[in-house]
């Protein structure tokens, strides 16, 4: 028996190469990395910092390493601050918690939208950005809230699990029995979330999958992922693998991608310090403590936007290849007929030559 997850790795790698290099266009790369930056993704780099030092033996930390410019600007700062009201800081608190709020709903709706964007820019080997955000607004709506209500019924799983321990801890019995049943709690909720992180992966399977059967079927996205679930249930065998495949391929990917990226992030790191290390000895001796600090925080936060779309650059070729091979399975598990720009490329099915269209095309 043929198994579709490990036939298409390689019309996927070609897809991607013709994609990607054929011919290369620095410009179709940025808008991908565009849109992979606000669909997100499993990727992404963590640099850890350094503590810094402390003088044990006079009991209160040396901070003789930091500036006198930074403190002055840091004293300077809490005197405007505690010259506010509690009113008016009450007031700005709640203001830039909306604004965060608002912020993510309006990332969210735009990363769900983006999601339709990259496969219509896959499909036909041609990125519009704002042309194909128009066109699937409204399903990048229902995409959006979708995926808000799976994730408030995570959380309240959570915190009904939570109960538990809160009365566990309530009951203040701090003796052996009560340990004991705490710990065993501990490791049955782990299980629990195990199960329910399994769950929730097989969900958003069958909502990637819909994606494209809702775009390229002209159907509603709950419709088509009633559609992926009567396929699932016709062939079952098919999609286990194909998820057990997907992880195995998946850590892979991310291992090359972690990899590539840290050396390229560590890299422009130490750049962008030498450049900011620079730019205070030189500003110091111009600016005030409170000019100087402010241009300079304002230039990390700008570097940090710049090293989250260069390590969105970096996802967005194995991104690609990772979408390409869900389509390309679709392609043959769910018999859809994608308008994929290479529909006529031959593509190996069980060691044979054949189109899409022909493997498709179910046997006597």
């Amino acid at each position: 028996m043929s198994w579709y997850v490990i036939d298409v790795i390689d019309k996927a790698v070609e897809r991607t190469r013709i994609f990607l290099f054929e011919p290369f266009d620095i410009t179709k790369w940025f808008k991908l990395a565009l849109i992979v930056f606000f669909i997100g993704g499993s990727g992404g780099f963590n640099n850890g910092g350094n503590a810094g030092s402390y003088d044990t033996s006079a009991g209160e930390p040396d901070i003789s390493w930091i500036p006198d410019s930074f403190t002055d600007f840091i004293s300077s700062l809490s005197h405007h601050i505690s010259t506010f009201s509690e009113t008016t800081m009450l007031i700005a608190v709640v203001l830039f918690l909306l604004l965060i709020f608002l912020v993510v709903i309006i990332f969210g709706y735009i990363g769900s939208t983006m999601e339709f964007v990259l496969v219509e820019s896959l499909v036909s080997n041609d990125v519009r950005a704002r042309e194909y955000f128009k066109k699937y607004m409204g399903k990048g709506l229902s995409l959006y809230i979708l995926r808000m209500i799976l994730l408030l019924v995570f959380i309240l799983i959570i915190a009904i699990m939570s109960l538990p321990f809160i009365f566990l801890i309530s009951e203040s019995n701090s003796g052996p029995s009560g340990i004991l049943e705490i710990i065993g709690l501990f490791f049955v909720s782990i299980g629990i979330i195990m199960v329910l992180a399994i769950v929730f992966g097989i969900i958003g399977s069958f909502i990637n999958m819909a994606i494209p059967i809702s775009m390229y079927q002209d159907s509603g996205l709950l419709s088509a992922i009633g559609s992926v679930f009567s396929q699932f249930k016709a062939d079952w065998k098919q999609i286990i693998i194909y998820w057990i495949g997907r992880v195995i391929l998946g850590i892979t990917v991310a291992i090359m991608a972690g990899i590539i990226g840290l050396i390229i992030l560590v890299i422009l790191l130490l750049i962008l310090g030498f450049i900011d290390l620079a730019l205070y000895f030189i500003l110091n001796m111009i600016l005030s403590a409170t000019v100087l600090w402010s241009l300079l925080i304002s230039i990390v936060i700008v570097e940090l936007l710049v090293l989250s779309f260069v390590s969105a650059i970096i996802r967005m070729p194995f991104s690609v290849f990772m979408k390409y091979h869900m389509l390309s399975f679709l392609e043959l598990w769910y018999q859809i007929r994608i308008p994929m720009f290479d529909e006529h490329y031959p593509i190996s099915v069980s060691g044979s030559n054949q189109s899409i269209e022909e493997a498709m095309v179910p046997e006597e």
